[in-house]
């Protein structure tokens, strides 16, 4: 098998389809850098099945379409076909000859072809994977794999030879093994776990399962015992409720009529009452008439009195007043003008000493002018002066030493400007290989993150679905279950209603009977008549009460064939009501009840029943009111004069007379009433109940397929998760040594650089000081010449202020005793003037209140009456008072009579209402009675029903009834008290230890499952250890015979061998190399030469090809750091080489374009655009004489 042809369009920089032919031997592609020669090997590496991006120097696979150029625009498509002759069948087709194509899209969207043919990408990885052209091959050598063995480490070198012996698969492997090993162990850990904790709870759990059946065992038992006791004791409390009842039935006849009398009488009584009340109030309010006429009696006598005294000592007081405010009058006058004169003269020595203050301030200021200030500028400045001449020499000093720091400076720069040239070109290199890896592991991190990302997208819906899933189970559970509850309890209600459950015994019986034909003419009892909205149910079952279970029957004879029919079978009583004789009753007077708050209607109107029955129902509730709560219901009743019965809404009564009943009342929960509208909701409810639970398990299914689906998909993501992370950690390893090495070549640099730009700074910044330094002394120079001058000319204004001063002294004395003298006779005068002003002030207040009390008396003076008034509205009082008395007296005298005809009324109404009262007690007794024994007899019927689910009716046709009653109660109390002493019994443990245990015991075997999985991976891991380790150490054994042989041809003698670092772990070992070039010794291949060290590893990967041939052979400019000697020598071998092996070379060395067969110069006319031209060298020998 060779390669033929490899044609390509829209690939990188070839824009126009091109084709290239290859011979058998060495074909060699030629061009200047940057022309694009090395992308017929991207091209190669790209359809054999490359996917990183990075190993085709790009950042993602649309880099590879050509992207346009100044004069072309960019393609949508790159398209690659190879073209591989099959002749000898070496790849497993039936075909002479194999294409494979490869085509990409800029949408991201790829295509690939095998003989023209649509394939996956996988078929043509797995077409080659045997054939010497796979991923491990090497098919395709670059400079970079030259690199790769001339900078590894040792222990990194190995990865060559693993490459080599065909053993990194074997390691994928044991990845995946060890994974799965690792994963074995974490759910062996697990389980271990699982079961630890499951371990401690059986034991409890078996004991706390046998206390539950204990439990339930004695529950049975109490369960038969206590049954038939409650049917025994429900029987006996029956019999005597019903004989109550009709006890109750007589005394309330008998109270209806005394309430009525009593009712006639009150009313007559409220009326003389409410006159009493009249005459009580008219004579209150005369009461208070009299009481204000006396006291306003008695207040003008005393205003009489008074009026004398006043007249009396006004005329006294009135003169004292006026002669007083004349004499204050004549003083204020005086001392206003006192007071001015005093004023004027305080002003006039206050602005002399005003005048004198300015005076002696202007004399201080010309003092203090300059003197000490011209002093103080003259030390000032010989003090800087001084100051200066000490910089001066300091700068002067400073300037020397820098000239010799500048001098040295120079110096080190010139002994450093040619170290480290080598440093950079070798950085270069690095910075480049590194750029390379950096864009591989930048792709495989972006593939790695994109996965995680999307495996942990995954999930979370994973945990999201079974979360969704677990709850859609449990809502299905328990809507089976609240199911199952619904449907047991339609079908007991239905029982009951057929078994006519909750009737009277008599009543059921006589129901039955009718049911059954044995009984004629009965329509049924009244309550299952009548159809009672729901919210007026307990309304309705309160006023009814009993008579809810009367039986309304055609006639009388047919009311007494049913009476018969119970005594002769004896089979209890009935109450019976004859449609032909029974009488309607209503509520009479009516008309405004409507207009009532609170009013909701009669109840015989407020029900829906057939008008057959119209009779019965009118008689049993058309005399009974319905009102919304019990203060409207007070109110009605006493519209009604309290002859009906009103009921409320929340079942309080008002009775006819006024008496009330009401409270808290406990009600069963399927009671007649409610029996009905419970079973038809439940109906309702069941049906719908039915569709959800359809729809929730529908729901369930779905979940559970999605979770199986997702799980799957999970687990294959995870798998190539695991392969994209061992990729990344390799080259993680990789980037990390050539980072190291580069780190150290940047330090060195970096040092360099920083002593340069050190030594250029210092330079700078000392020519810059120097050059400051002579600015600074020039300045200094000027200022110490203005400095001395200045002081000069002070010294010489200095002597002239001293002649002033002593004049400017003797007037400010002379000043400041002046001002001493005006101050003392201001503080003098202000003291006179303020002693006047304070008496002026005391006689304009005395003034003012002498005003005060003038006008006051004037005033009392002008508002008194005359005596003669005031006489004559005290005698219009005097008689209004005496008429007052003598109607206060008409009025008592009428009302002692009426209160005598109340006494007599009261008194009569009393003995009425005290044996209405007994009939009241009589009945409330009954009342109490037959309540108590309804409630006991109702909490026996809820008892068994609730306890034990189950009817009166079903319980006496499975359970006898017991004898003795006290035994009974005895058997029971023991049995409950020996459950009591069980204590806290769980009893789901049953169920819980038959649960644990079969969990434990599933457990157990996955436990078992694992440790053996766990054993089989062990046994493949060794398995692949032991392959790895014959494969590498065969191939080992090979490529070292190879190696040394090819190395003396390359050379032209000496010898070279391989070395492993840790022959006794052939596992982990690394490979040394060490060469002994002609004329030198035997040393490590480090210590070689660049070109030596690179001809090393050029020998090492023609020792590999030996070992491992391929068919045909890429090599992508492997010998360009060789010098022409050593390029002429790996030319010939290669063109030996050629007779087995087909090589494609790219190249720009003159040497191995001599030993080519067809050579093929890339060219690039035409910017961005590369063009292809080839040349048979075996036809045109004269070019290479050219």
């Amino acid at each position: 098998m060779f390669l033929k042809q490899l044609d390509t369009i829209g690939f990188k920089s070839f824009a126009e389809r091109v084709t290239v032919d290859f011979v058998s031997g060495v074909t060699s592609v030629v061009g200047p850098n940057g022309s694009g020669k090395s992308n017929i090997t991207d091209a190669i590496r790209w359809v054999l099945g490359e996917q990183s991006a990075r190993s085709l120097r790009g950042s993602k696979m649309e880099d590879i379409i050509f992207a346009g150029s100044e004069s072309r625009a960019p393609l949508n498509m790159a398209e690659v076909t190879l073209t591989l002759d099959n002749t000898d069948q070496a790849l497993p087709l039936d075909y002479q000859e194999v294409s494979v194509t490869r085509r990409v899209y800029r949408s991201g969207e790829s295509e690939f072809y095998i003989n023209n043919q649509t394939c996956r990408l996988k078929d043509i990885v797995d077409l080659f994977m045997d054939s010497g052209l796979g991923r491990e091959a090497f098919s395709i050598i670059s400079q970079g794999k030259v690199e790769e063995i001339l900078s590894s480490k040792a222990e990194d070198r190995r990865s060559i030879f693993e490459e080599a012996a065909g053993v990194l698969k074997y390691k994928q492997r044991k990845k995946k093994a060890e994974y799965k090993l690792s994963e074995t162990q974490e759910n062996l850990n697990r389980v271990e776990d699982i079961i630890w904790e499951i371990d401690g709870q059986l034991e409890p759990l078996k004991e706390q399962a046998a206390v539950a059946k204990d439990y339930l065992e004695k529950k049975d038992e109490l369960k038969n015992v206590e049954i038939s006791l409650l049917i025994t004791q429900i029987q006996q409390v029956h019999g005597e409720w019903e004989s109550i009842l009709k006890d109750l039935e007589e005394v309330k006849n008998q109270e209806n009529e005394l309430s009525e009398k009593i009712e006639a009488d009150e009313v007559s009584l409220k009326s003389q009452r409410d006159h009493v009340e009249s005459l009580d109030a008219s004579i209150e309010n005369m009461q208070a008439k009299l009481l204000q006429l006396t006291r306003d009696l008695e207040n003008l006598e005393g205003k009489k009195q008074l009026m004398k005294e006043r007249h009396k000592h006004f005329e006294e007081n009135k003169s004292k007043l006026e002669e007083a405010y004349e004499d204050l009058s004549d003083k204020l006058v005086n001392l206003k003008a006192i007071a001015e004169e005093e004023a004027q003269k305080l002003e006039q020595m206050k602005e002399k000493r005003e005048n004198t203050k300015q005076e002696l301030n202007q004399t201080t200021q010309a003092l203090k002018q300059d003197l000490h200030l011209i002093e103080d500028e003259i030390e000032d400045l010989k003090s800087e002066y001084i100051e200066l001449l000490n910089k001066q020499a300091a700068k002067r000093n400073e300037k020397q030493l820098l000239e010799k720091q500048l001098d040295q400076i120079h110096s080190k720069k010139g002994s450093q400007i040619d170290k480290f040239k080598d440093l950079r070109i070798e950085r270069a290199k690095l910075e480049e290989q590194l750029t390379s890896m950096t864009n591989e592991l930048e792709n495989l991190t972006t593939q790695r993150e994109k996965l995680e990302s999307q495996v942990q997208e995954l999930s979370k819906r994973y945990e999201k679905n079974k979360q969704t899933y677990q709850e859609w189970q449990e809502k299905l559970y328990k809507g089976y279950q609240y199911l199952e509850n619904m449907r047991s309890k339609k079908e007991m209600l239905e029982e009951m209603k057929e078994d006519f459950s909750g009737y009277f015994h008599g009543v059921r019986e006589v129901l039955k009977a009718s049911q059954k034909g044995q009984l004629q003419g009965i329509h049924g009892a009244v309550l299952e008549l009548i159809d009672i909205p729901s919210h007026l149910l307990t309304a309705i079952e309160t006023a009814l009460g009993a008579q809810a279970q009367h039986i309304v029957v055609k006639d009388e004879q047919t009311g007494r064939q049913a009476i018969h029919w119970l005594k002769t079978n004896n089979k209890g009583r009935a109450t019976l009501l004859p449609l032909t004789s029974i009488q309607p009753r209503s509520v009479h007077g009516n008309a405004s009840l409507s207009q009532q708050e609170g009013y909701v209607g009669v109840a015989a109107d407020l029900i829906q029943y057939d008008t057959a029955h119209s009779k019965a129902i009118q008689h049993l509730l058309g005399h009974i009111v319905i009102a919304e709560g019990l203060e409207h219901a007070n109110q009605i009743a006493r519209v009604l004069n309290r002859k009906y019965r009103v009921v409320t809404l929340d079942g309080d009564v008002v009775n006819p007379g006024g008496s009330m009943s009401g409270g808290a009342k406990k009600q069963s929960k399927q009671s007649l009433f409610t029996r009905e509208k419970e079973l038809q909701e439940l109906s309702e409810k069941i049906v719908a109940y039915d569709a959800k639970a359809l729809d929730v398990e529908n729901k369930v299914k779905k979940l559970k397929s999605t979770l199986a689906e997702q799980e799957k998909e999970k687990e294959q993501w995870n798998v190539k998760l695991s392969e994209l992370k061992d990729e990344e950690h390799e080259k993680q390893s990789d980037q990390r040594e050539v980072q190291l090495k580069l780190d150290h070549l940047n330090d060195q640099l970096q040092l360099f650089d920083q002593d340069q730009a050190q030594y250029d700074q210092d330079s700078h910044h000392a020519d810059q000081q120097l050059n400051e330094l002579d600015d600074t002394l020039r300045t200094l120079e000027g200022q110490l010449v203005s400095i001395n001058t200045k002081i000069e000319e002070l010294t010489t204004t200095k002597e002239r202020q001293k002649e002033d001063e002593a004049n400017l002294q003797e007037r400010r004395q002379k000043l400041q005793i002046q001002l001493a003298e005006q101050e003392s006779a201001v503080n003098n005068q202000k003291e006179k003037a303020d002693r006047y002003q304070q008496e002026k002030d005391l006689i304009e207040q005395e003034l003012r209140g002498n005003r005060v009390s003038y006008q006051q008396l004037m005033e009392v003076k002008e508002s008194n009456q005359t005596e003669e008034e005031i006489q004559a509205q005290i005698e219009s009082m005097r008689a209004a008072k005496e008429e007052t008395t003598s109607s206060i007296e008409m009025k008592r005298k009428e009302r002692q009579e009426l209160a005598a005809n109340i006494q007599q009324a009261e008194q009569r109404l009393k003995e009425w209402k005290r044996r209405h009262q007994n009939f009241i007690q009589d009945l409330q007794q009954k009342e109490v009675k037959a309540n108590r024994l309804d409630v006991e007899l109702e909490n026996m019927l809820q008892y068994l029903q609730e306890e034990y689910v189950m009817t009166f009716e079903k319980a006496k046709r499975d359970y006898p009834g017991v004898d003795d009653i006290d035994g009974a109660s005895t058997k029971v109390k023991l049995i409950k008290r020996a459950i009591e002493e069980l204590g806290t019994v769980n009893l789901g443990a049953i169920d819980e230890y038959d649960r644990i245990k079969e969990r434990y015991e599933f457990l157990k075997g996955q436990q078992e499952d694992l440790l053996e999985a766990k054993q089989t991976l062990h046994t493949v891991i060794n398995e692949m250890d032991g392959e790895m380790k014959r494969k590498f150490e065969d191939t080992f054994t090979k490529i070292r015979a190879e190696f040394g042989e090819v190395f003396r041809t390359l050379f032209g003698g000496g010898r070279a061998d391989l070395q492993l670092t840790d022959p006794n772990d052939m596992l982990e070992t690394g490979v040394d190399i060490v060469a002994q070039p002609p004329g030198k010794k035997l040393q490590n291949m480090s210590l070689l030469s660049g070109g030596e060290r690179a001809l090393t590893a050029i020998a090492l990967l023609f020792s590999i090809l030996r070992v491992r041939p391929v068919p045909f052979c890429v090599l992508d400019e492997v010998e360009a750091a060789l010098d022409e000697a050593n390029v002429d020598r790996f030319a010939k071998f290669l063109k030996e080489f050629s007779e087995k092996t087909q090589f494609i070379v790219i190249t720009h060395r003159k040497g191995t374009m001599e030993e080519s067969d067809v050579l093929y110069g890339v060219t690039m006319q035409e910017s961005g655009v590369s063009k292809l031209v080839s040349v048979r060298l075996e036809e045109t020998p004269e070019l290479l004489e050219a």
